[in-house]
């Protein structure tokens, strides 16, 4: 036998992560260097830095479950209208359970990949496919549980330093250390700020722990940080249940092209957003050069940051006739259709996807680009095809939003 699908799951800051059609440690890079000294045939020995890694997550779920999640809102209290800027992503945690055997839900072993940062969000769409939304996300540990993975969320509390696992931890042993909390993050919600911890006996931002129970050295709640987050591994066995996922009745297995819409900018003072039609695919990427921060005497990136994010993407259209086509043209480089396009006219437009529920017609979630700078395109004939044309852009300020539902 081998390991099914089935039996893997990936749970984010607590929330189960639906319609997951790849996901886990993509790139595990751990640096290593050899060293030599004169006078020796042989290699000394191997050093080794800290490592960094990839974790990719696909779905065709269409809510803003994910998106929420990853901008440390509560899924279930996003309400419709909401705008979702990745812009105030945080570093989040996620455990990966694995359920016994087919058909059981108790866990035997587990993988713990904690303060994940978003690097990459891409949301693709085509004709005659599901509509998938890719995220990919940096960071420096992994850990491999002899039991089952745990995240827990804990309220802090003035002057109180000490607080209980839920569970009694498995024991992880690093540099000589015994470390039962695996990752330890304090958050103010109300500002959205966080500060990474790390094991350590003097450090202010440090921790101690034991089986049972983790110490933070600092009275965190003074400074307005009013949660600690943790992972650990336990021998108790959770139970992720089939009720777990979410029902096609709640939301759509998957969504074809025929329930998304891209509706594009007119250009004019009091802009007026238009339906393209003949539209194949669109494809909308954000991503941005994560910058970690080192320091001496710590195993572990002090944090990651980025200074700009670049969004790009592309529509390909299918015209109908040559009128359509010259038409979208000139609306792209925001032209009179009665005056010649070239190369270097452009202005940046709006641009907005919709996607709608299969069976209610409702919006689900809208993807919104507010300045959509378009490259002229270029046009090839080929035998016996249908002429496609791609229409690449790129934001101007690096900015995509999601919305639940409609745009308000």
């Amino acid at each position: 036998m081998a390991i099914k699908s089935g039996q893997i799951l990936h749970d984010a800051n607590g929330f189960v992560i639906d319609r997951i059609q790849s996901g886990g440690v993509s790139n595990l890079n751990i640096p290593e260097e050899k060293v030599y000294e004169l006078g020796n045939y042989q290699t000394v020995a191997t050093v080794r830095d800290i490592p960094d890694l990839s974790f990719d997550l696909e779905s065709t779920d269409v809510s803003t479950e994910i998106e929420a999640i990853l901008t440390h809102r509560t899924p279930s209290l996003v309400a419709t209208g909401d705008k979702l800027d990745f812009a105030n992503s945080a570093p989040i945690d996620i455990i990966s359970p694995f359920k016994s055997a087919t058909g059981a839900f108790d866990i035997v072993k587990g993988i713990s990949i904690p303060y994940l940062t978003l690097e990459t969000a891409a949301y693709r769409f085509g004709v005659r496919q599901n509509s998938t939304q890719t995220f990919t996300l940096r960071g420096d540990s992994v850990y491999y549980i002899p039991g089952s993975p745990y995240y827990q969320d804990i309220a802090l509390a003035n002057n109180i330093l000490t607080y209980n696992f839920s569970h009694t931890a498995i024991k992880y042993v690093e540099s000589g250390a015994d470390i039962y909390a695996l990752s330890a993050c304090v958050k103010n919600p109300a500002t959205g700020a966080y500060k990474r911890l790390f094991y350590s006996t003097t450090s202010s931002d440090g921790y101690t722990n034991s089986a049972t129970q983790i110490t933070v050295l600092t009275d965190w709640f003074d400074a307005g940080y009013t949660r600690l987050h943790v992972t650990f591994g336990s021998t108790t066995a959770a139970t992720y249940a089939q009720a777990v996922h979410e029902t096609t009745s709640v939301k759509p297995a998957a969504v074809r092209a025929k329930d998304v819409c891209l509706y594009v900018s007119d250009g004019a003072s009091t802009p007026t957003l238009g339906k393209w039609a003949g539209v194949q695919s669109f494809e909308v990427t954000r991503q941005v050069n994560l910058d970690n921060d080192e320091e001496f005497c710590n195993t572990k990136f002090v944090s990651s940051d980025y200074d700009t994010a670049d969004v790009t993407g592309n529509a390909v259209v299918k015209s109908v006739d040559t009128a359509d086509l010259f038409a979208k043209i000139a609306q792209v480089a925001n032209v009179p259709t009665n005056e010649v396009v070239g190369p270097f006219s452009s202005q940046p437009l709006e641009v907005e996807v919709q996607i709608k529920d299969p069976d209610t017609g409702t919006v689900l979630k809208s993807l919104d680009i507010p300045d959509a700078r378009f490259t002229i395109p270029a046009v090839q004939g080929r035998v016996q095809t249908k002429l496609e044309t791609t229409f690449n852009f790129t934001s101007d300020g690096g900015t995509l939003y999601v919305y639940k539902g409609a745009k308000p």
